[in-house]
């Protein structure tokens, strides 16, 4: 089985002791050497994303008007469920049903069909820390990770309203973790290897894109195999990886079919086909004032407003469906880096600076690598062959890595015994984090000043 074995023993030694060999160490060094103490302890560590991420996610999440940008259609959608009435949707219905069973609970009001996608969104940087720290056992990279998801702006706009976007990220990483440990636990093989089909199943079964999580599950196979001869049986991989989730997926139309009985499965997707490839097509002009090129996603030019509101007292709401800035333009800066690495180690002409990385760490460093750089790859590139309107919200499975890419750099500085090397890393982290205090009063609705928003409006294309 996939062994919980370390490269190195730094994080488990991390008693700070070298604090006082030394009275030369800056109070900024004692400082930036106890916040990689709290990520190397999850009791406290874990604690606090949660605490952030649960807290950013239902603060108000009812205050913020009744309908907000597509939340036009995707409450409607899931009343129509319970209401047994007809609809047409351009996705898969698994969202729907999920948002359907918070208005159940809670009643057709923004706290009822919000509330599942906050759930889901508040969940999603716990998942992610808990499949980075079973796939490497390094807990300071899944816990700078889940702190990276919990701090951007974009993620937590589309966890507090009744979109769904938010769960294909979340059904996602689920799948890849449950991938991890199906490798780890030889004796619960199966279970596990059901479960990744399940879950692979039901983030395809919110939007199609959820595919290209199968490129994930296939660079950890090849991980846990290459490190420790662990694989799946042929069997496993056929019914758990191609059967249950194609399965799953045309299981999950069957309440919709039965309320929608004028069309078949394969009449309603020739019709869902159909509409994405229309979609703005023969247009002079962008359907949509926030549409947006896909290569452009990786730089934040032109994020969305959701909503807008004049209030007394030159007051205004706003909620701008906008990344960390800061987190996004450091992103981009570690995926080429680390792009760059795995070239480097595949095409066997590494720099001296990677030579000198002992080879059990620089084969772990490669696979590693590799998932991050090919699974945002994945989710990024096919967006380069679309022809209809798309949005900086299409990026948001693809963010999720270029942030692990982000925080395995920060997590190799880290471990550096140099303590200005370590400031380095943590100055990355507060810059992140004082980017999501500056901008969080438009990531989820706080009355600002009229004359303060333009202070927020760093580029004349978020506008």
């Amino acid at each position: 089985m996939l062994k919980s074995r370390r490269v190195n023993n730094f994080e488990d030694d991390l008693d700070m002791s070298y604090w006082r060999e030394s009275k030369f160490i800056t109070p900024l060094a004692r400082f930036s050497d106890r916040l990689i103490w709290l990520s190397a302890h999850p009791v406290f560590g874990v604690m606090a994303i949660a605490l952030v991420a649960f807290g950013t996610r239902f603060w108000n999440i009812d205050g913020t008007a009744d309908i907000v940008f597509d939340e036009a259609y995707y409450p409607r959608f899931a009343q129509n469920y319970l209401r047994g009435e007809t609809l047409f949707d351009a996705h898969p219905p698994l969202a729907k049903y999920i948002i359907a069973l918070g208005i159940q609970l809670l009643g057709y009001a923004p706290l009822g069909y919000r509330c599942m996608t906050a759930l889901a969104g508040s969940l999603l940087p716990l998942i992610t820390y808990e499949f980075l720290w079973q796939l490497s056992d390094r807990r300071i990279w899944a816990w700078l990770t889940g702190w990276f998801i919990a701090m951007d702006g974009l993620l937590l706009v589309e966890s507090r309203f009744g979109l769904i976007n938010i769960y294909i990220l979340f059904f996602g990483m689920l799948s890849q973790l449950c991938m991890v440990l199906a490798l780890k636990r030889s004796r619960q093989r199966w279970f596990w290897t059901l479960i990744t089909g399940l879950m692979f199943g039901a983030s395809v079964s919110v939007k199609w894109t959820g595919l290209a999580y199968i490129i994930g599950i296939m660079v950890i196979a090849g991980y846990a195999w290459s490190r420790y001869r662990q694989t799946l049986n042929a069997a496993q991989i056929v019914i758990g990886l191609i059967i249950v989730p194609i399965a799953f997926y045309f299981v999950q139309w069957i309440p919709h079919l039965m309320i929608n009985p004028e069309r078949d499965i394969w009449e309603l997707h020739r019709q869902i086909i159909g509409f994405h490839q229309n979609l703005g097509v023969g247009k002079t002009e962008p359907i949509h004032p926030y549409c947006s090129s896909w290569w452009s996603w990786v730089l934040l030019i032109r994020p969305i407003a959701y909503f807008f509101e004049n209030r007394p007292n030159s007051m205004v709401e706003f909620v701008h469906a906008m990344g960390n800035p800061f987190l996004y333009w450091l992103s981009v800066i570690a995926l080429v880096i680390c792009l760059s690495f795995v070239i480097a180690s595949k095409f066997r002409f590494p720099p001296t600076a990677i030579t000198q990385i002992p080879w059990q760490e620089r084969s772990q460093l490669f696979w590693l690598m590799l998932y991050v750089t090919a699974s945002f790859l994945a989710h990024w590139l096919p967006w380069s062959l679309s022809k209809r309107c798309i949005f900086l919200y299409h990026y948001m499975p693809a963010s999720v890595f270029a942030f692990a890419a982000l925080a395995l750099l920060v997590s190799l500085l880290w471990r550096s015994p140099i303590p200005n090397t370590r400031v380095f890393g943590s100055g990355i982290f507060a810059i992140v984090a004082i980017a999501f205090l500056f901008w969080l009063p438009i990531y989820i609705g706080l009355p600002i000043s009229s004359g303060y928003l333009p202070m927020l409006m760093w580029l004349r294309s978020w506008i």
